[in-house]
């Protein structure tokens, strides 16, 4: 149960922050699907992309493959 508390804070914070947001008068998907924002976050994910496939991706599967061998198998 300790577990949980921390995913159904997250819950309760997203919707606290909607809710917020609309008491404010801020349409989320207005906002989403405005042009300036679809080009920001696909600027942003090719950014990550780059990133993962040039920096961290090599490192992260070695470490995965290494740790994953002590893991018990079931």
């Amino acid at each position: 149960m300790k577990g949980n508390r921390g995913f159904i804070k997250t819950i309760l914070l997203i919707v606290i922050a909607l809710i917020v947001l609309g008491f404010f008068g801020y349409n989320l998907k207005e906002i989403v699907a405005s042009p300036t924002v679809h080009d920001n976050l696909v600027y942003v994910w090719d950014i990550v992309a780059k990133l993962w496939n040039t920096l961290i991706a090599t490192p992260a599967l070695w470490m995965w493959n290494t740790l994953s061998g002590f893991l018990p198998k079931s």
